[in-house]
């Protein structure tokens, strides 16, 4: 996924007064890939800013140095580059932060994502059919009802970071991060996806015509799942149940057939990009590029389509 905003940065500083060691006085802004700290943000103000304006490695009487330019300039607005960073990062979190209700567009109290990622909403529950309508005509078409997963890809998911739905069973535990946020014990979340409801995409089996060739189709297979631990899931598989074992002893046919797995991690850093982006990272891999691009919903028996 492409974004924008990954790891490019922003910032300005202005200061009203100039110190013996400084050479440029004045505001100044630079922009920069990778990660935010002094060797990057350096880099960028000596190139950026410090020879655009001097055309050289030294200027003034005293051959002040970029490096000695830009701490003076840290020393006199009294900041040091990680409280400089953090700032930049809490701004963008305040102000620039989509939320992940967005995605769907189907409200904002998180039911439909709920319905969801238990692999029970309308997007998974319905396929493609023509016997819905009198001329025969095409319903319950996925790239059409989904089409707002489609637009949000498109649009500020590859620019703005998207907020993680921590308040969903399937990614709460007792966890928080450094700021409050609950979070995956594991640092890591999982999909898992039983049936493949779309044709023609060169995924899975689904195919037309549909009333025929896509009832109760496959992904493509690429695990094998040993057994499901219902007390893990009473929030998504409503069994009211905290008791099962169900086990899968062989594997495809002579298993749980084919299913189609697809995990990512973040890192414990807040600040890192994986763990800042990991709403996106969410959105991508369930909704626009296993259900929507390839057609792959539902969930396991006993268990929620995704989570941690």
């Amino acid at each position: 996924m492409k974004l924008t905003n990954n790891n490019v940065l922003l910032f300005a500083l202005t200061t009203s007064l100039a110190s013996a060691q400084e050479c440029i006085d004045g505001g100044w802004a630079i922009e920069f890939e990778g990660k935010c700290n002094y060797e990057n943000i350096l880099d960028a103000y000596t190139h950026q800013v410090y020879n655009g304006v001097t055309g050289a490695e030294t200027c003034g009487d005293d051959a002040t140095s970029a490096a000695d330019d830009l701490n003076a300039k840290l020393a006199l607005a009294n900041i040091t580059i990680a409280s400089l960073c953090q700032s930049v990062y809490d701004d963008v979190k305040a102000t620039r932060t989509v939320p992940f209700t967005d995605a769907a567009n189907k409200g904002d109290d998180l039911h439909f994502e709920s319905m969801f990622y238990n692999g029970r909403s309308i997007w998974q529950e319905e396929v493609e059919t023509e016997f819905e309508t009198e001329d025969g005509g095409r319903t319950s078409v996925l790239k059409q009802d989904a089409e707002a997963v489609r637009d949000f890809y498109e649009g500020v998911a590859e620019h703005e970071p998207v907020a993680w739905p921590g308040s969903l069973p399937n990614f709460q535990s007792p966890v928080t991060d450094s700021q409050g946020n609950p979070t995956c014990r594991t640092g890591a979340a999982m999909c898992v996806w039983p049936k493949d409801r779309q044709a023609n995409d060169n995924n899975g089996n689904c195919a037309k015509p549909y009333d025929i060739n896509c009832v109760d189709k496959d992904p493509a297979d690429n695990t094998n799942l040993c057994f499901v631990d219902s007390s893990r899931g009473p929030n998504s598989n409503e069994f009211e149940s905290d008791k099962g074992l169900y086990m899968f002893p062989g594997d495809n046919n002579d298993g749980e057939g084919a299913i189609h797995c697809h995990g990512f991690a973040w890192s414990n850093d807040v600040d890192h990009p994986s763990a800042r982006f990991r709403g996106n990272n969410l959105f991508y891999v369930s909704m626009y590029d296993h259900m929507y691009v390839r057609g792959y919903v539902k969930n396991i028996p006993g268990a929620p389509m995704c989570g941690w």
